[in-house]
């Protein structure tokens, strides 16, 4: 999306641009934070001020409007959650998964009209959006979960961004598409997805079907999903990269207005001219340089904790170093050529990184060959 706005704005496409920009919903959560927060840049985002930014990407599993399918499922909770930290020269971008049944504190937070949460402790991290947006308001709601990973990580969060059901769904039709290895056949009702394994190009309805699907495929937990999402997201970033939009302007109008109608932000990253000097100091990171990790774990009964090795995430997100490019609770990392996505085995934590241009799935805790990158 910042790519292409940077495109609308060279064309000079003025009334496209005040378009654009209406679609957009800001939500300005400064008095939902509280002055608590860590040491960071509260000034507007300035991308070619040299300084590392993090956003905290969240995807709601709300019901609400386009997104109804009749389960009867109410309320929002972030059945997603990713830091995403741009290093201040712009030559690396790491995501980082919480996993949603993660246990951790999480502070009160405010709501609109001035009323304070209780604390909760030992509370899933994905209740903290659920806390925030009990009066269904997104930004209260983005405002609780980004004070509640700050207090995990330790990191000032800039702005963010939500992303529901339908949205998801807009941005992968917006692309024609986006070309996918199924590992395994996936049949599963609830998920309202039908796969047969192999490449293949998915639509947005079963894109998220593939990243929603859960108790059907591997061992049922949302840990096991953790590593399909990432593969997703990274399929997704390498077919947007990979689109000529430049010579197809109402390809290009049609992309823009159908996927920022799917953004929920805050006041800065969900300014165009914000985005689009961020996407301009971007435009030449190369996919190998996009990498998606997983917070370090370990299990408590069925959630899971952060482990100990956790902390040399944050710090290098803190210090704006690259990521250890596989964290281990025994200190140890795979072979670079046999990347595995986060998991637990016997008690013992993993994480690991999964380069954009290499995807990996795997077992959890079981070490993998890149998966084979599917083209259109």
């Amino acid at each position: 999306v910042a790519l292409a706005v940077v495109l609308v704005l060279a064309a000079g496409g003025v009334l496209a641009y005040r378009h654009i920009q209406g679609n957009v919903q800001r939500h300005n959560i400064t008095s939902f934070l509280g002055g608590d927060r860590p040491a960071g840049a509260a000034a507007p985002i300035d991308p070619k001020a040299g300084q590392a930014l993090n956003f905290l990407v969240l995807g709601s599993d709300s019901r609400a409007g386009a997104n109804n399918d009749n389960s009867g499922i109410s309320g929002m909770r972030a059945d997603t959650t990713m830091l995403v930290h741009v290093a201040a020269d712009r030559s690396r971008l790491e995501v980082v998964s919480i996993p949603r049944d993660t246990l951790l504190d999480i502070p009160a937070c405010t709501l609109p009209g001035g009323t304070q949460t209780r604390a909760e402790r030992g509370a899933m991290v994905n209740s903290a959006f659920s806390i925030g947006g009990q009066t269904g308001d997104v930004g209260a709601a983005a405002a609780c979960s980004i004070r509640t990973v700050e207090k995990l990580t330790g990191i000032y969060v800039d702005d963010f961004v939500v992303v529901d059901f339908a949205g998801f769904t807009r941005v992968v039709d917006a692309l024609g598409g986006v070309p996918m290895d199924v590992p395994q056949a996936i049949d599963d009702k609830e998920a309202d997805v039908k796969l047969a394994a192999g490449c293949q190009v998915l639509n947005g309805h079963d894109a998220l079907g593939f990243a929603r699907v859960r108790k059907s495929v591997g061992n049922g937990s949302d840990i096991s999903r953790i590593g399909r999402q990432q593969d997703l997201v990274a399929a997704i970033a390498r077919e947007a990269l990979g689109k000529n939009l430049l010579t197809n302007p109402p390809a290009l109008y049609r992309f823009l207005d159908a996927t920022t109608k799917t953004l929920v932000t805050g006041p800065e990253i969900g300014q165009l001219s914000t985005m689009a000097g961020l996407a301009n100091s971007l435009r030449r990171i190369a996919p190998e340089n996009i990498v998606f990790t997983t917070m370090p774990f370990e299990s408590v009964g069925p959630r899971v904790r952060p482990a100990p090795a956790a902390a040399e995430v944050w710090a290098a997100l803190r210090a704006d170093k690259p990521i250890p490019g596989a964290v281990t609770a025994e200190g140890t990392a795979p072979a670079a050529s046999a990347q595995a996505t986060a998991g637990t085995s016997g008690g013992r934590s993993h994480a690991s990184a999964t380069p954009a241009g290499a995807a990996a799935t795997a077992a959890p805790g079981a070490a993998a060959s890149p998966a084979p990158v599917c083209r259109k």
